[in-house]
């Protein structure tokens, strides 16, 4: 009876290990742009790859991106929600477009969140697992993000301030700090008056 038991799971053991490599040599490669816009802020090497069948900008689990840590430490790769990503490159295309309007014409909440998401997980991939803590992190980065999209430098400040006036609420209470103001514990840029 105990060898039967160690043969099915030495097979579970087995069938997993492969499910896990049929997985991962089917997740699709890397976006490069959002990848390198996720490894400045990440300060390091990272990879953005986008999943999912859908344009829907969050999943199953109410998640827009994913991070995985282990042993404390982020891995090398974050997964955003294929809808967080379409969105991204829709906001490019309309930035390369023309500069028609100050905040984005069309979705501009749908495109804040977005760019908040790959904030949000580069941050992670920076090694920052505290939601509230990562969360204001990535308020604090909408403009730099946008920049890197095509943002010019005022369309960029309007979507960190309409980003920061708007996620917020939207958020669980895990992802919101008292400490996320200018001058808090939060603050990227103590120093600086600028804000988000």
């Amino acid at each position: 009876m105990r060898s039967l038991a160690f043969v099915l799971l030495a097979l579970l053991t087995v069938l997993t290990v492969l499910l896990h490599r049929g997985a991962s040599a089917a997740a699709k490669p890397g976006d490069l742009r959002l990848s390198a816009i996720a490894s400045e802020l990440a300060r390091r090497h990272v990879t953005i790859r986008c999943e999912g069948l859908s344009g829907a900008l969050t999943g199953v689990r109410g998640e827009s991106g994913r991070t995985e840590f282990i042993g404390g430490k982020p891995v090398s790769v974050s997964y955003l929600q294929e809808g967080v990503c379409q969105t991204l490159h829709a906001y490019t295309r309309a930035l390369k477009a023309g500069p028609s309007c100050l905040l984005p014409c069309e979705q501009p909440l749908e495109i804040a969140w977005s760019v908040n998401t790959i904030a949000h997980e580069s941050y992670h991939l920076a090694g920052v697992r505290n939601e509230a803590q990562t969360q204001c992190y990535a308020l604090q980065a909408i403009d730099f993000v946008a920049r890197r999209l095509g943002a010019s430098p005022d369309q960029a400040r309007a979507l960190a301030s309409f980003s920061f006036d708007q996620l917020p609420r939207r958020m669980p209470p895990e992802y919101s700090s008292p400490e996320c103001h200018d001058g808090g514990a939060y603050d990227l840029r103590p120093n600086s008056a600028v804000w988000p």
